[in-house]
């Protein structure tokens, strides 16, 4: 299985080092949607995004933080 990165930014990164195994890039990106609903949650993060990148450092998508 590949694994991806889900890296949170603001105009500044927060990396994800170990990052998680999933079958696909459908599997991750339902996963970064699940990190940016639970980020919405803090209004801390407004602005931000989850940035998902496979095992190359390829960015396959963002999700944006939607607080509320």
């Amino acid at each position: 299985m590949p694994r991806y990165f889900f890296h949170i930014a603001n105009g500044r990164a927060f990396k994800d080092d170990l990052g998680e195994l999933f079958l696909g890039i459908t599997e991750a990106m339902a996963h970064a949607a699940d990190i940016a609903k639970a980020l919405g949650e803090d209004a801390g993060w407004r602005g931000c995004s989850v940035i998902v990148e496979d095992e190359h450092g390829t960015e396959i998508g963002r999700v944006l933080v939607n607080v509320g």
